[in-house]
């Protein structure tokens, strides 16, 4: 499995290789964040609060960003947008040691997340041009296989190096996010300029209302995913040592199989399912998801968690590339990158919301409700998503390509456009 997996990132065309390993660069320098309370509680100058609120200007920041993104993709280059965030990036992170003012503090960490954040959706709209219609889910798992190899890397390095010099931590980030932009940087090719521009100026509406209300549909189906997704970084812990009373190890337990099995196979499984239509592939993630976190909140088993954590992590592996796959089927060249920003921006309220809602879900007996919720919510999801088909108001077909020819994806004679002959050529060093 790894060694198909690295043959796969391998047979990336040069754009997509090296966005692969500058997001895993970015990604490991995610080490000063998850420390951040922690450094700031340790300096015995402020009050939980003010830390809570510190921290949470970034999770601010990262939603403006998003929102933000559409506009900048309109007008620059995907590479541009990420080189700015890197350098952005590494100037907070070099600044935040010195600075001991709560308001100081509060503007950094906003800049911060906006930094760190604006390079999601510009790295998403980098696959979108990078790569032909048929290897997108492909090209999509690859990038977040580079998410999820430097999450992992960067916070458990950041972990050994705070014990040591907390301070260094903030240095050691910017380093590996410069190194990023570096990479991307000498790697910025023509041929990237030339497809990002292929587009046009981008707007700010889709060309027609057929094309804005698929969007929106699937905006509105995919939330249930953001919410469902956030719930085990955040509440899997809580809910393994305080709600069903197992030692805190069984929370490791599950996020390693969770860890080792995206890393195993979610290449090898979008590769397979590459010729899958849309709304199969999506339905088949959303009923793994729906399965797996139901029972998630039906069981007080710490080996049985561990066999259900594979069936959201399934769910997982083949929803998110799905889902931005679709996105960039479903938008017209004029508007992909921002409905690829409004999608990221749709993760980050996913997150936010996640602790609000598992609160009150959770509140009094019934640590499980907000498992169960998740469970039901993506098969309701998934029912809805069955019904939205059968309207081209609120579904894309796999073998429509919005704004292709005319404003709405039509040929002259009003049928849609579809077929191989339609699609992208794939470069001749893509994915295979």
């Amino acid at each position: 499995m790894i060694r198909g997996t690295f043959r796969t990132v391998a047979g990336l065309n040069s754009d997509l290789r090296a966005l692969f390993v500058s997001t895993l660069l970015f990604r490991a320098g995610t080490m000063a964040f998850p420390f951040l309370g922690a450094y700031l509680l340790g300096q015995e100058r402020y009050g939980v609060e003010q830390v809570g609120l510190v921290v949470g200007a970034f999770g601010l920041g990262a939603l403006i960003a998003d929102v933000g993104a559409g506009v900048l993709l309109g007008r620059l280059r995907p590479v541009t947008v990420m080189l700015g965030g890197c350098v952005g990036y590494a100037l907070v992170l070099a600044v935040v040691p010195a600075l001991s003012a709560v308001p100081a503090l509060l503007v950094a960490t906003l800049l911060w997340g906006m930094a760190f954040e604006i390079y999601t959706p510009a790295s998403y709209a980098q696959v979108v041009a990078g790569s032909s219609a048929e290897q997108r889910k492909i090209a999509f798992s690859c990038n977040r296989l580079a998410i999820n190899l430097g999450m992992g890397l960067g916070p458990a390095v950041g972990g050994l190096l705070f014990t040591v010099a907390p301070q260094a931590l903030f240095y050691v980030n910017a380093v590996c996010v410069l190194a990023a932009g570096v990479l991307l940087r000498r790697s910025a090719s023509t041929r990237s300029a030339t497809t990002a521009e292929a587009a046009g100026p981008g707007r700010l509406l889709s060309p027609t209302v057929r094309d804005e209300s698929r969007f929106w549909t699937l905006f509105v189906l995919a939330l249930p995913v953001h919410i469902a997704y956030a719930l085990p970084p955040i509440l899997l812990s809580t809910y393994i040592i305080e709600g069903i009373g197992l030692p805190a190890y069984w929370v490791s337990v599950v996020f390693v199989v969770n860890a080792a099995a995206i890393v195993l196979f979610e290449v090898p499984l979008n590769k397979a399912m590459v010729n899958m239509s849309h709304l199969r592939s999506l339905l088949i993630g959303y009923v793994l998801a729906a399965a797996g976190f139901a029972l998630t909140g039906l069981t007080s088993s710490g080996p049985l968690l561990a066999v259900i954590a594979l069936l959201w992590t399934c769910g997982e592996m083949i929803v998110f590339p799905a889902l931005l796959s679709y996105v960039s089927q479903l938008s017209a060249p004029t508007v992909v990158n921002r409905n690829v920003s409004l999608y990221s921006a749709g993760v980050n309220v996913g997150f936010m919301a996640a602790p609000q809602i598992g609160g009150v879900l959770s509140a009094g007996r019934s640590p499980g409700t907000p498992w169960l919720a998740a469970g039901t919510a993506l098969a309701a999801a998934s029912v809805l998503m069955v019904a939205a088909r059968f309207s081209r108001a609120t579904w894309c077909p796999d073998d429509e390509h919005p704004g292709a020819d005319g404003p709405d994806g039509r040929a002259e004679d009003g049928e849609p456009k579809g077929g191989q002959a339609d699609r992208a050529p794939q470069s001749a060093d893509s994915t295979g």
